[in-house]
């Protein structure tokens, strides 16, 4: 229940947000759009690391409930308009829902065996991106319905933008009123709560040469990823002059894809394994990616953005398993804090570039570039855990 709240909210967020901003009334640029992504990017990477320390001393279940109770807040980038202020908004916004994105991994393999746990993982995914079809739909036309009602202005150019404030408003609501099921959880964990002492001299972490050899290739495709994720959106309406219903269409269509594609995580993590499941799929996502950008129209870009989230984004769950296994308990949290920073920072920077790009109307480099990086990453990722494995690991969990 509170994934699909989340996936309401954020599914409504992550189609209109943007164009929002870029829209003429409005009138930030792409360059200012990439900017600030990246402000909120640095700060889930800085955060990231003292993050994990928290959730390891409070609870994960506390800090998932910090992190939504704090949508609200991105209700002050929705009206406050001034430049300095949305990079702030989006500092702080990226700051508290850094929290939750740390604890939530660590929260679902507390009290799960080995054999449930790529189900759950996957299945909470399925559940977290078929709902944000919904917002992704309602994302798209619910702008232009609340302008219609009001006698302004329609359309993802020259649209008003109060349809698109209260839009935004209603998708903060949803995302924070995911609390509710979270609170009517009651974990079964109980080990003992770490000392802070120890958690800031890292003495829980045991396992770091297993933490940086995960680092390396999250941060690799992370600074791909960069290039081209933030900006999609605003890449299809200068790119194919696409309107907000078709790119609420289109992220819609994606999450639907990707949802039912992650259901199918499980069995191919048992037909191939863990690894080599997460490798092909992101193996077979490549060709796509350029396929998007050099695509002669809308319709055969739009296809191509489908097949390449669908490929790339099914292994999610199962790499985000194999992470947690392939460290104890004590340090889960701490592991999942670091690899959000070396997601977030390098993606940081490769945004703010991106932006750049597509501002002067280049939309082959940014592509061309992810499409490296990806490579790179999965190659990487693969020779380094080729021999891994997780199960010894499982002696050492406290229950």
């Amino acid at each position: 229940m509170s994934s699909a709240l989340q996936g309401v909210g954020l599914g409504i967020w992550g189609v209109i947000f943007y164009l929002y901003l870029n829209l003429g009334e409005v009138g930030f640029a792409p360059d200012f759009i990439g900017n600030m992504f990246s402000v909120g990017a640095i700060a889930t990477g800085l955060i990231a690391l003292p993050a994990g320390l928290l959730c390891e001393r409070i609870g994960t279940k506390r800090a998932i409930l910090v992190s939504l109770a704090a949508n609200l807040f991105n209700i002050v980038q929705t009206f406050v308009l001034q430049p300095s202020i949305l990079l702030i908004a989006s500092l702080v916004s990226g700051l508290i829902a850094t929290l939750g994105w740390v604890a939530s991994a660590p929260f679902m393999v507390e009290d799960t065996t080995p054999h449930e746990r790529t189900f759950l993982f996957s299945m909470n995914f399925a559940t977290w991106t078929i709902t944000g079809v919904v917002g992704s739909l309602l994302g798209g036309v619910m702008p232009d319905l609340f302008n219609s009602a009001m006698g302004l202005a329609t359309g993802a150019v020259a649209g008003s933008a109060v349809g698109y404030r209260i839009t935004l408003v209603l998708a903060s609501v949803a995302s924070a009123a995911a609390v509710v099921p979270i609170l009517l959880i009651k974990a079964n964990h109980n080990g003992p709560r770490q000392e802070m002492k120890a958690l800031l001299s890292f003495r829980n972490i045991k396992s770091w040469s297993t933490i940086i050899k995960f680092m390396i290739p999250v941060a690799i495709v992370g600074l791909g990823a960069g290039f081209i994720i933030p900006l999609f959106n605003v890449f299809f309406k200068l790119r194919y002059s696409a309107s907000s219903e078709m790119i609420g269409t289109i992220f819609a269509l994606g999450n639907v894809t990707v949802g039912i594609a992650s259901l199918a995580g499980p069995l191919l993590s048992e037909r191939l394994g863990k690894l080599r499941a997460i490798v092909a799929t992101q193996f077979l996502s490549m060709p796509f990616i350029m396929l998007v950008t050099v695509s002669p129209n809308l319709a055969l870009s739009a296809g191509a953005y489908l097949a390449r989230g669908t490929l790339m984004q099914m292994n999610m769950p199962l790499e985000s398993a194999f992470q947690m296994e392939m460290v104890t308990e004590s340090e889960r949290a701490t592991t999942s804090g670091v690899m959000t920073m070396a997601d977030n920072i390098p993606r940081a920077v490769s945004s703010s570039i991106s932006g750049g790009m597509m501002s002067g109307n280049d939309f082959y480099t940014p592509f061309l570039i992810t499409t490296m990086a990806y490579f790179a990453s999965s190659s990487l990722f693969y020779v380094l855990f080729r021999k891994a494995k997780t199960e010894p690991l499982e002696s050492l969990r406290t229950v």
